[in-house]
């Protein structure tokens, strides 16, 4: 036992560190309030500007959307690009990295992939050479929004976001070529059939062409793009790298959009969106409704920013881009416009032959031609810089020096792989089409803007408050003809000009439609053919099963109103389970939790409700079933499984029950796909056991299926993680019109969601004024504000946010004026 003078002298000695510890607690708990109230959250009052053109006045909403009044488009583009800087500085910063591949300098060597691919592609230069070629008034435009941008930066003064501190960096000066390169950045994260494409490759070192299909399949199996032998073509070729083997690791640090880039960049299944008008013939008002959802990858902030941008000659509200300036999706007072991605297959790989006695040549149609080589420098923090060689050829530039997929699946010594892709090319003016679609004053003038698109090709459905409905099809895609050539269904051989593209499908051959009679149009990325042009876009659509439940849904009621197209939005029944709940219910689990199991699937009909049981194990059999039938291919399923589903080889496959592909060949017997199913089975009890209990009846859908929208670039970073993303119970799945893309094996929790719908906006066009929409996080990219999440609970339960011109209500206004 210690002394009373013992005690003491300790506490003597103690004391100073005691006082050190509570002065720093105290320093830092007063840095930490003078911060908090210094950050402007919540801009308001009256700035004063330099490169304004005249004042401006900017009143916020209820939904805390800025209605911005200006005196020209200039002045409402700089107002914009101000409340982009100051509402979501942070995103933008990581915007104009992503874009122009200057990630590493702040957050290190786990980017650098990412920097070196993006650089390899040419994203800012690209974007520079486009620039320059815009009209002057496009780039007075431009040039507005970017220094309202710069001036909004300026603005935020020493208490920045805080993920400024975190990483050690400030705003960086936004010119306009970064938002040419962030709409180039777009249209890459809504491509990826050049994934396909490798993927095709890489099955061709190890199965026949016929295999290949088996595994990745067009979507109409009676289709036949290209009759070509291609494993066969380039095994006699001896492309493949002799060294078989899985593609280098890859960081486990970064957010899942920044691992898409690196692992499988811009590739992934399911990327698209919802579209659908009715017309007034349909409807209890007599005039047209019009519903969207884009299903991009959640992230937070979202990737919208809502605004309205009132000016002459401009009156809009709409979802806005962080970085582009202009309402990407939205309406005026007259008609209002929706976006899905067409899908078109805009990018080609091409097998570039090395001159074997000069490396710095390749072979073309007529002959040896040179490599265009720059060099490119990435400054790296914590780090000494990477200096590399990017070469380009006929085509576009090599990606298998630097992609490690492309560069272990090919032979390097003999042989590189090109990329050819459309939003690459000089003419491409996207930006500047973006800002006419913003000036149009009425649907035709509308219609006509949409010629200027040129890259990402979207699906546009619009309607306007004169009864008028219609569609189109705006971008431009290769001209191509079934059964000449590859099709673009695998790489091509560089050197044969038959593989060549030789022009663009003209504008009006691409599909439309205008008040059809059936009184409905509707676009999930599903196949869509002009009636003037045989030749489809792509091979490579997207499974129908969401474009099948709309239809359905339209048709299921002679009239509609607001209320049943937020039912449409929500519903979750997945036309991708309902072809194989036969299978599902036939099973004969043997593990012991397998009766209760069955008995409380019977009668599922495969709606996936976020309280629902049997949604949970019907998709943990799913996924064990597709690993049975598919992971026989090693690293090429494990590495894929995730960005593509599988769903559609899936459902072939079990079309035939003594499918080969369903035999083990693990085991010395052969087993039919009824066998795989109830090894399936077993295999998912025996997850969903330990994972969520030994009791089937208090599982639940939703406790598995989250819906996560994560932080750049600190979403695993442990406790802040937590801090800046967003977590919520999910229904739907990767099928179901309420989209909800499982993650399978790129999570730890194979049914976690980070693919959904980014956004819904409903416009009634008997009212604009009641239009509605919502997204996942909140106006606010500040991580303190209640504004940061605010719509996260309403977007869960599908509830919306009213999207006014005119709302009755203020919370705030900020007042721009010249200085």
């Amino acid at each position: 036992m210690k002394s009373p003078a013992n005690t003491s002298r300790l506490l003597k000695l103690l004391r100073p560190l005691l006082w050190l510890i509570a002065t720093a607690f105290v320093l830092i708990l007063l840095a930490v309030i003078t911060y908090l109230l210094s950050a402007q959250t919540a801009i308001s009052g009256k700035r004063q500007i330099k490169n304004l053109g005249d004042s401006v006045e900017i009143r916020f909403d209820e939904s805390d959307i800025p209605h911005i009044k200006a005196n020209s488009p200039a002045d409402a583009l700089f107002a914009l690009g101000y409340l982009h800087a100051t509402e979501r500085s942070w995103q933008l910063e990581m915007n104009r990295r992503i874009g122009s591949g200057r990630l590493s300098e702040i957050l290190g060597k786990d980017t650098v992939p990412i920097d070196r691919f993006i650089r390899t592609l040419g994203i800012k230069r690209a974007a520079e050479r486009q620039y320059d070629r815009y009209p002057a008034a496009t780039k007075h435009l431009l040039q507005s929004y970017a220094d309202g941008v710069n001036t909004g930066n300026a603005h935020l003064g020493w208490a920045l976001p805080i993920e400024y501190f975190l990483t050690g960096s400030r705003p960086g000066h936004w010119s306009p070529t970064d938002s040419v390169a962030w709409m180039l950045m777009m249209a890459y994260d809504l491509g990826g059939n050049w994934q396909k494409e490798l993927q095709r490759l890489e099955l061709s070192q190890f199965l026949s062409t016929k295999q290949v299909w088996e595994v990745v399949p067009l979507h109409n199996q009676n289709e036949t793009l290209s009759n070509l032998d291609f494993a066969k073509l380039y095994r006699d070729l001896k492309v493949f790298n002799p060294k078989i083997g899985p593609a280098e690791g890859k960081s486990k640090d970064l957010p899942a959009t920044e691992l898409a880039m690196h692992d499988l960049p811009g590739g992934k299944d399911g990327i698209g969106s919802n579209n659908w008008a009715l017309s007034g013939k349909l409807t209890s008002s007599g005039k047209p409704l019009l519903a969207n959802d884009p299903h991009l990858g959640l992230s937070a902030p979202a990737i919208w920013y809502f605004a309205h941008l009132d000016a002459p000659g401009m009156n809009v509200i709409g979802g806005t881009l962080p970085g582009i300036p202009g309402v990407v999706l939205g309406r005026t007072d007259q008609y209002a416009w929706t976006f899905t991605n067409t899908g078109p297959d805009v990018q080609d790989l091409y097998i570039e032959q090395i001159d074997s006695k000069n490396p710095a040549m390749y072979r073309g149609p007529d002959g040896p031609l040179p490599f265009k080589v720059r060099q490119e420098i990435i400054d790296i923090k914590g780090s000494s810089p990477l200096t590399f060689l990017v070469k380009e050829t006929r085509h576009g530039p090599v990606i298998s020096d630097v992609y490690a997929k492309a560069k272990r699946t090919i032979d390097t010594d003999r042989y590189a792989l090109a990329l050819r892709w459309t939003a690459l090319d000089i003419e491409n003016q996207s930006v500047a089409g973006l800002l006419a679609l913003n000036q149009a004053n009425n649907l035709e003038t509308f219609k006509q803007s949409l010629r200027k698109n040129y890259a990402p090709m979207q699906n546009v459905v619009m309607a306007d408050v004169e009864g008028n409905i219609a569609y189109q099809a705006a971008g431009v895609a290769p001209k191509r003809v079934i059964n000449q050539g590859l099709y673009g269904v695998a790489p091509s051989i560089g050197w044969e000009k038959q593989y060549d593209w030789t022009g663009y499908v003209p504008y009006d051959h691409l599909p439309t439609s205008t008040n059809p009679e059936q009184g409905w149009l509707a676009t999930a990325n599903q196949k869509i053919v002009a009636s003037n042009e045989p030749n489809p876009l792509t091979g490579d659509w997207d499974l129908p099963t969401r474009y099948d439940r709309i239809v359905d849904l339209i048709k299921s009621k002679k009239s509609h109103n607001l209320e049943s197209m937020k039912i449409m939005q929500a519903d979750t029944l997945s036309l991708g389970a309902t072809p194989l709940l036969d299978l599902f219910k036939s099973s004969s689990p043997s593990h012991p939790l397998g009766s209760q199991a069955l008995q409380i699937s019977q009668g599922f009909n495969g709606d996936m409700k976020a309280d629902s049981a049997t949604a949970l194990i019907f998709n943990a059999w799913a996924d064990q079933l597709t690993r049975s039938l598919f992971s026989r291919l090693s690293y090429l399923f494990t590495e894929n499984y995730g960005a593509r589903h599988f769903r559609l080889p899936l459902i072939i496959q079990l079309q035939n029950p003594n499918s080969p592909w369903c035999d083990d060949p693990k085991t010395a017997s052969i087993e039919t796909c009824q066998d795989a199913s109830n090894i399936a089975f077993d295999k998912a009890l025996d997850y969903l056991s330990n994972e969520y209990g030994k009791d089937p009846g208090k599982w639940s859908w939703g406790v598995a299926h989250t819906a996560l929208s994560e932080h750049r670039p600190l979403t695993k970073v442990p406790f802040l993680g937590s801090f800046f993303n967003l977590k919520t119970p999910f229904a739907g799945d990767s099928f179901s019109v309420n989209v909800g893309r499982l993650q399978l094996l790129r999570s730890s929790n194979p049914y976690e969601t980070l693919q959904a719908a980014s956004l819904r906006t409903i416009y009634d066009l008997s009212d604009l004024e009641q239009s509605v929409f919502i997204y996942q996080t909140g106006q606010s990219g500040w991580v303190q504000s209640k504004l940061y999440r605010n719509m996260n609970p309403l977007w869960a339960k599908n509830e919306y946010l009213p999207l006014q011109m005119k709302p009755a209500n203020v919370t705030r206004q900020l007042e721009l004026h010249i200085k």
